[in-house]
């Protein structure tokens, strides 16, 4: 028998007894659909950070300052306010940072902003010009913080879109007046958005920018930068720019040892790669749960084809008594194993692909990937089941005796 023969055999055996069959692959379907599904979602909640970060701006070298403490108990990273004029001065000195290009001082608090009968909690920015250049922020209405705007302490405020719509739902927000605690600010512009990256200072929709010169005097009193925000030249000058950085932090605060420092420094690169890892290791963990459901399918179908030798017994003689070989029968069963496995591949393929699409689009909203790493292991390891655990089955039903075999019942 030639191979166009076995695979024809192979085809009429497995339609035979379809339902068999189709509780034999079952197992790879299900297995295949889940790594397809869980590699491909990890990998778009992945690519999603990685575009959260990078719309923070492109090169960026995060300083903030030190825990502050409340008894014994430390606050969160940039609570103490320890950065102070001086270090922004000397950060903003190309003499001292050759490879730095913008310098963008900030003070942050959540606070709650009112417009009538509206409210918004979010977090309110103390920020300088130099925000929108080093943020990358584009402004869909009105325009940003000027240097007039920090020279006269002016209550002025830019707002991002998820607050506008909040407290502006059906109205342009453009020369209205909200309040913050006592104070009034006008809104001159609303930045353009980015997309939310989960909360807190990485989401610049729902947060507000006001000039750092008015957050001092009028809202969270004259205390010093909870973050300078850093420009690299290109990201090939980051882990130089990022040496000067903390140099002169250092020089100008008159330590030696990086352990003293009431600063913290953390550059773009760095949070992306270890971002990636979590999220990297992650998504293996979850392939890793699901591919063992593909262990399980391959032992089921060497359950069912051990199941199918001893309900073919008969046949399995009658061939060897008019002339077919063990290697035949082996070739056989095997060619049966590796094709249940192949189609439940190549359908587990498409479910995983329809379940990926469903929990990118409309349950976690992340971009729709398709893995082609997943499913290249997918039908590499289908067809390696089908080997694997049809070997066994396939070589029991080669070495059957014809004479026995024949007198099975």
């Amino acid at each position: 028998m030639n191979f166009k023969d076995f695979l024809f055999t192979a085809i009429h055996s497995l339609t035979i007894n379809i339902g068999r069959t189709v509780l034999s692959a079952l197992g790879i379907i299900i297995g295949i659909a889940s790594v397809i599904a869980l590699i491909s979602v990890g990998q778009g909640a992945q690519s999603k950070i990685t575009q959260n970060i990078q719309n923070l701006g492109s090169n960026l070298i995060i300083v903030t300052s030190g825990n502050a403490k409340v008894g014994n108990v430390k606050q969160g990273i940039g609570t103490a306010g320890t950065l102070n004029q001086n270090d922004l001065t000397a950060l903003e000195s190309r003499s001292n940072t050759p490879d730095v290009v913008a310098v963008s001082p900030v003070i942050s608090k959540q606070g709650q902003l009112i417009y009538k009968s509206q409210n918004a909690v979010t977090l309110i920015e103390g920020v300088t010009p130099a925000a929108q250049v080093v943020n990358d922020i584009t402004m869909s209405k009105g325009s940003f913080i000027t240097e007039p705007d920090i020279k006269d302490n002016l209550p002025v405020i830019v707002l991002g879109p998820t607050v506008a719509s909040e407290l502006f739902p059906n109205s342009n927000p453009l020369g209205k007046i909200v309040t913050i605690g006592n104070t009034s600010f006008t809104v001159i512009g609303v930045t353009q958005a980015k997309g939310s990256s989960g909360g807190g200072s990485f989401n610049q929709d729902n947060q507000v920018a006001v000039p750092i010169t008015t957050a001092q005097a009028e809202l969270f009193g004259n205390i010093g930068y909870s973050t300078i925000i850093v420009q690299a030249q290109s990201a090939q000058a980051m882990n130089n720019a990022t040496a000067e950085v903390e140099n002169t932090l250092m020089r100008v605060q008159g330590i030696t040892n990086i352990n003293q420092a009431n600063f913290n420094i953390t550059n773009q690169t760095q949070i992306l790669t270890t971002l990636n890892s979590i999220t990297g290791t992650f998504t293996l963990l979850l392939g890793g749960i699901a591919g063992i459901s593909l262990i399980v399918g391959g032992i089921g179908i060497m359950n069912i084809m051990l199941v199918s030798v001893t309900e073919r017994t008969r046949e399995i003689g009658l061939r060897k008594a008019i002339g077919a070989k063990n290697s035949d029968i082996l070739y056989q069963f095997l060619i049966e194993a590796i094709l249940i496995t192949v189609i439940g591949g190549f359908i587990g393929l498409t479910i995983g692909i329809f379940m990926d699409y469903l929990i990118a689009t409309y349950i976690i909203k992340v971009p729709f990937i398709i893995s082609s790493i997943a499913i290249i292991l997918s039908i590499t390891v289908s067809i390696t089941i089908g080997l694997a655990f049809g070997i066994f089955p396939a070589y029991k039903a080669s070495r059957l005796s014809p004479i026995e075999a024949l007198r099975y019942e």
